[in-house]
């Protein structure tokens, strides 16, 4: 289905007097024009091929291309072309993402060392402190056992 040159928007109407109307932005194509299937260009009456994109307008035009050329048609190459380009802007994205993601779980092991960390050193304070105070309650201890005797 043709497109419409203006707007791009698909299904261009035909009316009573043979020109094409598209039924969204209301541009009107003369009836003696020919418009690409492929990418909505408005060529003059009576070529083969698209001026713009180089795809044949009728069908023997088409049927003629092909068996010659063995080649694609240029819808076909387009979209092969924009879903390589979409692959690798994905592709890079993902990258991008997987490295906000490796310096967020980089950031995560930092604090979690440095919890451990902390941890440890509230845990030697707290045995040193016990160290302490064992020691000083044994000997109060001993002291209360020799002055209770």
């Amino acid at each position: 289905m043709p497109h419409c040159p203006a707007c791009t928007a698909p299904g261009l109407e035909v009316s009573s007097d043979g020109t094409l109307t598209c039924s969204y932005c209301g541009t009107i194509i003369p009836g003696d024009s020919n418009v690409c299937p492929a990418c909505g260009h408005v060529n003059v009456a009576g070529v083969e091929t698209c001026s713009s994109c180089g795809e044949p307008l009728s069908l023997v035009a088409q049927v003629m291309i092909r068996q010659e050329s063995g080649d694609q048609p240029y819808r076909l190459k387009q979209v092969r072309t924009q879903a390589t380009a979409l692959k690798e802007r994905e592709s890079r994205e993902s990258d991008k993402r997987m490295e906000v993601l490796q310096a967020i779980d980089q950031r995560r092991h930092a604090a979690e060392a440095e919890a451990k960390k902390a941890q440890e050193a509230y845990q030697r304070k707290v045995s040193s402190i016990v160290l302490l105070i064992i020691p000083i309650f044994i000997v109060f201890l001993i002291l209360l056992v020799v002055l209770t005797r």
